[in-house]
């Protein structure tokens, strides 16, 4: 008896336990990244999922799979090679998306596009060229210089 009293107090004390649900699996709930109003960046990144961009980034942007999102408050200076790409903000730089580049509300580009599609709003500013990449062969990326300052072999004075 004293051994199911003790089961219905630890029964009783579970839940004021705030459980944790388990993780779901890895491939089933897309990878989002946020880099916030007020943040920097300056570099080559790389990302899996969405990435959502609201602050400023100098550098280099890459996902084969991957979606970028180009908040209103954004400015971003950047080469840019991803599935799927819609601006909201200022961008200065090519893009390559596999899919489609997608200019929304006041968004300003100034820098080329190659892509499937290509949507511009009425009122987005795009100053560049733009290339269909219908049954073209998509370019892969190049990541052979991505790292090239982490590299080990690399001497640092």
């Amino acid at each position: 008896m004293l051994g199911g009293m003790k089961r219905k107090t630890e029964w009783m004390a579970a839940p004021a336990t705030p459980s944790v649900p388990p993780e779901p699996p890895r491939g089933e709930l897309p990878e989002v990244t946020v880099l916030n109003p007020g943040a920097e960046f300056k570099g080559v990144l790389g990302f899996r999922g969405e990435l959502h961009l609201n602050g400023c980034l100098e550098g280099t942007i890459v996902s084969e799979e991957g979606t970028l999102t180009i908040g209103e408050e954004a400015m971003v200076k950047a080469e840019i090679r991803v599935r799927d790409v819609t601006i909201f903000g200022k961008l200065q730089g090519n893009v390559v998306a596999q899919n489609k580049v997608d200019l929304r509300g006041k968004a300003q580009m100034y820098g080329d596009v190659k892509a499937a599609r290509l949507l511009i709003d009425e009122g987005a500013v795009f100053v560049g060229k733009a290339e269909s990449l219908v049954g073209a062969e998509i370019p892969k990326p190049d990541f052979s210089q991505m790292f090239s300052l982490l590299r080990s072999d690399r001497k640092v004075s």
